[in-house]
């Protein structure tokens, strides 16, 4: 439950660090008791949201200044500050020190005295294999506000995923493709790991068809810090006028019960709703499962490989849960009979090569949606 939670809401318009830091630092310090949050012994991991090797221009990532402003208030204050993620499909120290460099992570990290961790080991929890440094440390989960194809939303809660260790991410993905069993799965983790701040990115984020290459950056202006990341995830859906019903982990922490929006203290300046594009499948939560089910044969989509964008780097094969996707001579093949529709081949080509195709009837409703 959210009894005694608060979400403050900030207006920065661009990533200048000392702006940003000093207005992040006023919210802490103003609003939260920092001294019962953090004590000088702590270890601090900063979690940010490192989906795969992108630009900051891209809005894909949690924006290195964004990181380094927050690193540097818990660093000037004597403790010692921890990068890390497990991103999609990566595994190998190599991978993950690529997404690091690529997203300007590493740059910061060298200069400011932070210790970039790798997913290297395990420690199983509830049945899941988490990445070691889920332990002994106090998280800040800094997510990037974006659309997702499943989630509509990846916010606070979401960005728990890229704890979990390896691959197993997409072993879930596999065992859960619908979004209600997703949002189930999506809120044991939150039960599971509790960050003791959850700042949010949106000073550039991502609209669209998130919440990878397909998606489109959009100046918002915003950074959102809370106690709690399901709080969290509900004020940012409400700065859209996001209908709980329509939000799909807020929707099911209601149905479970363990979410109450009587309880969050809510402090923000912006008063009117902001514009903000979902993807273009999201009105499908809409729906009840049965209906969709009912519906399956005439609301089709399905991902589909542009030959002419695809380089056969090969990350798609390695993140398809169903090894649905395989190199058949000179290009990329995908079998309906296996796919699940995921999405994860959507949501990991760095090349943006893998579209979504829709059915007639999918793309006739989507323009009354």
């Amino acid at each position: 439950m959210c009894n005694g939670k608060k979400v403050v809401v900030l207006k920065i318009d661009d990533y200048q660090r000392d702006v940003l830091r000093e207005k992040i630092e006023e919210a802490l310090f103003s609003h939260f008791d920092f001294k019962s949050l953090f004590s000088p012994q702590d270890k601090i991991l900063l979690k940010p949201n490192l989906l795969m090797e992108a630009s900051q221009e891209q809005a894909i990532v949690t924006h290195p200044i964004f990181l380094e402003a927050i690193g540097m208030i818990f660093k000037e204050r004597g403790f010692k500050v921890f990068v890390a993620d497990s991103p999609g499909g990566f595994v190998s120290e190599k991978d993950i020190n690529s997404i690091y460099k690529s997203t300007g992570i590493e740059k910061v990290a060298r200069e400011k005295g932070f210790e970039l961790l790798y997913p290297d080991k395990v420690v199983v929890k509830k049945n899941f294999p988490l990445c070691w440094w889920v332990d002994n440390f106090k998280m800040i989960n800094l997510p990037k506000l974006k659309t997702h194809d499943i989630m509509v939303l990846t916010l606070a809660v979401k960005n728990l995923y890229g704890c979990i260790s390896g691959l197993y991410k997409s072993y879930l993905h596999k065992v859960y493709p619908r979004t209600q069993e997703f949002s189930k799965v999506l809120l044991k983790l939150y039960k599971l790991i509790k960050p003791s701040l959850n700042i949010v990115d949106g000073i550039l984020a991502l609209e669209g068809e998130g919440p990878s290459k397909k998606g489109t950056p959009k100046k918002l202006g915003i950074v959102i810090i809370g106690d709690d990341a399901l709080c969290v995830d509900y004020v940012v859906g409400k700065l859209f006028n996001l209908e709980d019903d329509f939000h799909p982990i807020i929707k099911e922490a209601k149905r479970e019960g363990i979410f109450d929006e009587g309880g969050v203290e809510i402090i923000s300046p912006i008063r009117e709703k902001l514009e903000f594009k979902f993807p273009s499948s999201s009105f499908l939560n809409r729906f009840p499962p049965f209906f969709l089910s009912f519906l399956r044969s005439i609301l089709k989509f399905r991902p589909e490989i542009d030959k002419n964008r695809c380089k056969k780097c090969g990350i798609c094969i390695k993140v398809c849960p169903h090894q649905a996707i395989k190199l058949k001579g000179s290009k990329m093949t995908i079998d309906y009979k296996k796919c699940i529709l995921c999405m994860c081949c959507h949501e990991m080509c760095k090349f943006a090569a893998v579209d979504l195709k829709k059915s007639i009837f999918l793309r006739v409703m989507e323009k009354f949606h």
